[in-house]
């Protein structure tokens, strides 16, 4: 009986070790598409005094099961900007196929 425990422990901890490594890649591939974005947001971006632009950051990390990508601002005005000059929007936008085939390729690399 001992032996089918240790089995089956093993094969718990092969499975979660497997779901780390696949976690951590789709986390790097969160990481690298909000970065295209980001990028594009401050090409696309309307410049007055360059504050706008410059305050653009994009994150990605992982809660619980999902991993998540972030791409803002803290100035208050951003929304009334890429309402009137779609420059987030609009990268999202132009980076979404991008974006699907990354994750694509990196699930199925796993």
């Amino acid at each position: 009986m001992f032996l089918l425990k240790s089995v089956v422990i093993l094969m718990v901890n092969e499975f979660e070790a497997e779901i780390n490594r696949v976690m951590q890649a789709g986390l790097q591939a969160m990481q690298e598409s909000m970065l295209m974005i980001e990028a594009d947001t401050k090409l696309l971006c309307p410049v007055d005094t360059g504050t706008l632009k410059r305050s653009y950051t994009s994150d990605a990390t992982i809660s619980g099961d999902n991993i998540i990508g972030t791409v803002g601002t803290n100035v208050e005005y951003a929304p009334f900007v890429d309402w009137k000059q779609p420059h987030l929007t609009a990268a999202v936008d132009q980076n979404q196929e991008s974006i699907k085939r990354k994750i694509e390729s990196t699930l199925e690399q796993r």
